[in-house]
């Protein structure tokens, strides 16, 4: 109840509660409109939330866009949020701030496309930003692609993807060499026999896997039922996904 949690939203802009603030609900109730809680502009959504921890000394934000621009800062510089929001990002035209990761100083970070590219490197290739500056690119991305997820990877971690039309795959980290920063990347799946990447995650075989398809379809697997395969095989079926569907997160 009183840890501090901040919200980022798709303008780049920065929010932060306690835990009490936000109303109590149980798993079948719609909740409370997020406008009654956070003052966002029209047209303004939610993309990450991160739980900022009571020990956070020395540690980063790695932001990522859709269009591929990181941008890396010290927490720091977000430990006075006013009610009304702060500015994290400095955004270009057409783009929104998606992802938000808490990393340690001296990450690797992996930011993967729906086109079925990646690319993995250390934080560090990305200097730490003041917190109106825009960013830098992290990927070069082909026409019609943007990035779907951004994994911070761990030594002996696992990698899972999963594509719009219900397959996932879980991979080894070390499938995924490491690379200097705003390259085009590696293949990471087979978009044209299996669908566009959907999303991506960080994973362990302790983990359970929620799946959330666009028609608000939810299943809940096991992490162990997911075969683990070298990049970019197509994995296995983890969702049975109907006409029309799609998997929207995980």
């Amino acid at each position: 109840s009183h840890d501090f949690i901040m919200f980022y939203t798709t303008r780049g802009r920065a929010y932060r509660l306690k835990g009490y603030e936000i109303p109590e609900g149980s798993k079948t109730s719609k909740g409370s409109n997020i406008v009654n809680i956070l003052p966002l502009e029209n047209g303004e959504k939610v993309s990450a939330m991160i739980k900022i921890p009571k020990e956070d000394e020395g540690m980063y934000l790695c932001m990522v866009t859709r269009k591929g621009i990181i941008k890396r800062s010290s927490l720091d510089i977000f430990r006075n949020v006013r009610k009304n929001g702060i500015i994290a990002v400095n955004l270009r035209e057409d783009d929104e701030l998606a992802w938000v990761k808490l990393t340690s100083g001296n990450d690797d970070l992996l930011v993967a496309t729906k086109k079925g590219m990646c690319i993995r490197f250390n934080e560090n290739d990305a200097r730490p930003l003041g917190r109106t500056a825009s960013g830098v690119k992290a990927i070069t991305l082909k026409d019609g692609d943007e990035v779907i997820g951004m994994s911070v990877m761990s030594e002996g971690g696992k990698l899972l993807t999963v594509s719009e039309t219900g397959f996932g795959r879980i991979s080894e980290n070390n499938n995924y060499r490491l690379q200097s920063r705003g390259g085009k990347g590696l293949k990471n799946y087979h978009i044209d026999k299996y669908g566009e990447v959907a999303a991506i995650s960080d994973i362990n075989e302790e983990d359970d896997i929620i799946l959330i398809s666009q028609d608000g379809i939810i299943i809940r697997i096991p992490a162990c039922a997911v075969r683990i395969c070298a990049r970019p095989s197509k994995g296995v079926k983890v969702m049975k996904i109907n006409d029309g569907d799609k998997v929207a997160t995980l």
